[in-house]
């Protein structure tokens, strides 16, 4: 292989006249399929998601288009100039030379890095925002079950009409908040119930309460595990039914309870 000196070099990288602007190319390809990647992304997030039973769920779904939208030209600026590459520069034959070496530029590096801090702290913010503006809406006495995990099965304890559910469902009235106190008898378990936006792990030996959330839809829903825990993991959900006041009530009488 010839050695070339760095004037060869140099002239050998600058383009050649008619040559096309490959970068600017790149860019606009980039730009347009962000657009239109967005475009799509927002409306098709309303009919993805399904139907919630809470303000807290709709937070959660705001939260998820977003983080999806400004994560869609991250993504693209990765694979466009990826597959504009190997498409634009291929050649059939085997090359019989290296190419020309890349040199980092502190420009770039400083914007990759700056960019990607401020986005970091953007997340970082509007978590702590949203967690704030949850806590301090939070409303006094809520309804409070218990919730324990264990395999491969939900229980649900009610203290406050010392009942317990007999049928491995949670009974809720609707227009009442309602906190869960989660914990596991054994190993590692996830409590969701997707509808409501409620999402936290239970962990053997401790307790965590997730926040209040306000069911405001009558139906039925589900409990489901999200943390692998064993063998019978994708079997270890339970029903959810958010029903009216009187209804509530008499369930917990039938449950062994008191209003």
């Amino acid at each position: 292989m010839s050695i070339t000196n760095n004037d060869e070099t140099t002239a050998s990288a600058s383009p050649t006249p008619g040559e096309p602007n490959h970068l600017r190319r790149a860019i606009i390809i980039w730009a347009v399929l962000s657009v239109i990647g967005i475009a799509i992304a927002i409306p098709l997030g309303s009919f993805v998601l399904p139907a919630g039973a809470s303000s807290l769920v709709n937070s959660d779904d705001f939260s998820l288009i977003m983080l999806t939208a400004l994560a869609i030209p991250v993504a693209l600026f990765v694979f466009v100039f990826l597959g504009y590459s190997m498409i634009v520069f291929r050649v059939k034959e085997r090359p019989t030379e290296d190419a020309i070496p890349l040199k980092p530029r502190p420009g770039l590096q400083i914007g990759w890095m700056g960019i990607t801090g401020v986005l970091c702290l953007f997340l970082v913010i509007y978590g702590l925002m949203a967690f704030y503006q949850e806590a301090v809406a939070a409303p006094a006495s809520p309804v409070i079950i218990q919730v324990t995990g264990q395999q491969w099965l939900w229980t649900f304890h009610y203290p406050q009409y010392n009942a317990s559910s007999q049928e491995q469902a949670i009974e809720l009235p609707v227009n009442r908040p309602v906190e869960f106190q989660v914990t596991s008898k054994d190993v590692l378990h996830g409590f969701a119930i997707r509808a409501l936006g409620i999402r936290v792990d239970a962990n053997p030996g401790e307790t965590t309460t997730t926040p209040i959330v306000t069911p405001n839809q009558v139906g039925d829903y589900a409990v489901v595990c999200v943390e692998l825990c064993g063998l019978y993991h994708s079997y270890m959900w339970s029903a959810v039914h958010v029903v009216d006041e009187s209804t509530f009530d008499s369930w917990i009488v039938s449950q062994g309870g008191h209003t």
